[in-house]
């Protein structure tokens, strides 16, 4: 690994994600949890990289909101792919923000894995060294899952979440599981804010406070702490995917300790803060550090507002980071629609955008605009997709789609959350705004539809499976769109199901399921929403 990688992960544009680009080629229900969300067990759905005969680790996150486009972020995947690590995301959450041990969570995991590893044919997944990747309110779990078997938890990523040791006060979903003498000394964790969480660094604000004396009390607490300037509590720029995916590899350089034992787990080398690595100042607004990073031994800083990090590439990383747009101003900005630039409210989401489609297709326009001063090139306002049923059609033009998540989770199924972000010039720093859109789950007045779809072949994989036309119809003449759910395959806004590369050591036959749906038309003349179609076929052994 040398610099000229590292820059490139670092100064990686990110690209618009659409909402069912990335696949999972495999998929099974957690069957012994019933989600309050959907009256339904959760689906965990598992990626594995087709060119890996074997996976080394697995990145498992639940369903809040940055884990989705960090797990199916390009960048984030082709980092992942070549340290051959699975992804596993779960939709809704396992019954609770927080992994509760204490209340089988532990039991549901391994059988959960396992489930999956005999779907797919690559048996290590059952014992493989876990990731949690948790963000905002379900960023604690990973703290949890690495209380509650060190052995077993190779690293923890913790996006806009909170330190370990934090006593999270919620009830019900949120109630955190009682560690008692457990701790996570040895295990890494990397733990990213965004600049606008701090509001300005870490002694003053919403975050003041929050480490109390847990490193004192918990010296081999391998805590990796970073700032991203500019960044806030709800995007997942390039820049902080490319750091984790970083993180990532140090993680497996520093403590995958060998070949698999006997029972499938893979011995992992702990770490001690005190002896190993590299230690760097914690980010304050327009103040670079007061020493520069070093080994422990011999940091020349405060160590009370010190980091750890894995070795010199690791910390000049993060200090190349965080000192992005040190004496820059932020910039006002703002979403525009019909009726002008939105404003904002006093809540979590800030902006709530109309849903105003102007086609029978869901389509709906959606710009940036600058609410104050403008930018000597006002250019470069960006709109991405955090999460949610969208799919960007051109430069301000977006378009509901539904994807594997499903149709009939009232809380998730139908709200979109956007980032809105100016990336910085000479002047003014990056500045992000998210928005939320909600629009209305069905249907319910009007013309009644049905969907008819044929049935399609199972396909054979004696070489390159060739393109499917799908072609689902509506009673009503309305046009059909499709989602895949799981399996090695893609289908594109015009019906054509297309197949990406069949990992190696994939157990046939692989199973695809395909669905079809017309989400109707809210406004004359009214059109229900049509049931969903399922379709499944096979994959089978060449």
């Amino acid at each position: 690994m040398n610099a000229r990688w590292l820059m490139s992960l670092l100064t990686v544009a990110l690209a618009p994600l659409i909402a069912n680009a990335a696949e999972y080629q495999w998929s099974v229900t957690v069957d012994t949890v019933v989600s309050s969300e959907t009256n339904a067990h959760p689906r965990a759905f598992l990626w594995v990289p087709p060119g890996c005969d074997r996976i080394r680790a697995v990145v498992i996150g639940q369903h809040n909101m940055q884990e989705e486009p960090i797990l199916e972020h390009p960048v984030f995947r082709r980092e992942m792919a070549a340290l051959c690590f699975g992804e596993v995301w779960v939709t809704p959450a396992m019954g609770s923000n927080h992994f509760r041990f204490d209340r089988g969570a532990g039991a549901m995991l391994d059988r959960l894995m396992a489930a999956l590893a005999e779907r797919s044919g690559y048996t290590g997944l059952a014992r493989a060294p876990l990731v949690p990747l948790g963000h905002s309110a379900m960023a604690s779990f990973g703290w949890d899952m690495a209380a509650w078997d060190p052995q077993r938890v190779l690293a923890v990523i913790s996006t806009s979440g909170m330190w370990p040791y934090f006593k999270d006060t919620g009830k019900g979903n949120a109630e955190p599981p009682d560690w008692g003498d457990r701790t996570v000394d040895g295990v890494p964790g990397l733990v990213v804010k965004g600049e606008y969480e701090v509001q300005g660094n870490m002694r003053d604000g919403w975050y003041a406070g929050l480490e109390g004396d847990s490193l004192q009390r918990h010296p081999q607490t391998v805590l990796t702490h970073v700032i991203e300037p500019g960044g806030g509590h709800f995007d997942a720029s390039g820049e902080r995917v490319a750091l984790m995916a970083l993180f990532l590899r140090k993680a497996a350089h520093y403590r995958l300790g060998g070949p698999a034992a006997p029972d499938g787990s893979t011995p992992l080398i702990p770490v001690d803060p005190r002896r190993t690595g590299w230690l760097y100042e914690g980010w304050q607004l327009d103040t670079a550090p007061a020493a520069p990073a070093a080994p422990v031994a011999a940091y020349r800083g405060a160590r009370a507002d010190a980091y750890w990090a894995f070795d010199g590439e690791m910390a000049a990383a993060i200090e190349t980071l965080q000192a992005r747009f040190r004496h820059r101003r932020p910039l006002a900005i703002g979403y525009r629609q019909r009726d002008g630039i939105v404003p904002p409210s006093p809540d979590h989401a800030m902006i709530h955008l109309t849903f105003e489609p102007f086609d029978d297709d869901l389509h709906f326009r959606l710009a940036g605009a600058f609410r104050g001063d403008v930018p000597n090139d006002p250019g470069g306002l960006r709109i991405d997709r955090i999460c949610g049923p969208v799919v960007q059609t051109g430069p301000d033009t977006f378009a509901i789609r539904f994807y594997r998540m499903g149709m009939t989770n009232a809380k998730r199924s139908n709200d979109v959350w956007f980032a809105l972000t100016w990336p910085g010039d000479g002047n003014s720093k990056r500045t992000v705004q998210q928005a939320e859109l909600r629009f209305p789950l069905t249907n319910t007045e009007g013309r009644e539809q049905t969907l008819r779809f044929p049935a399609i072949p199972d396909q054979r994989a004696d070489g390159p499976l060739a393109p499917i036309r799908l072609d689902a119809t509506s009673s009503a003449g309305a046009p059909v769109h499709y989602y895949v759910r799981e399996g090695p395959a893609e289908v594109s806004d015009d019906g054509v199901l297309t197949f990406t590369a069949l990992p190696r050591r994939a157990r046939f036959p692989i199973d695809v399921t395909v669905v079809a749906w017309q989400w109707g038309r809210a406004t004359e003349p009214r059109l229900r929403s049509a049931a969903p179609v399922e379709r499944h076929f096979l994959i089978t052994q060449p």
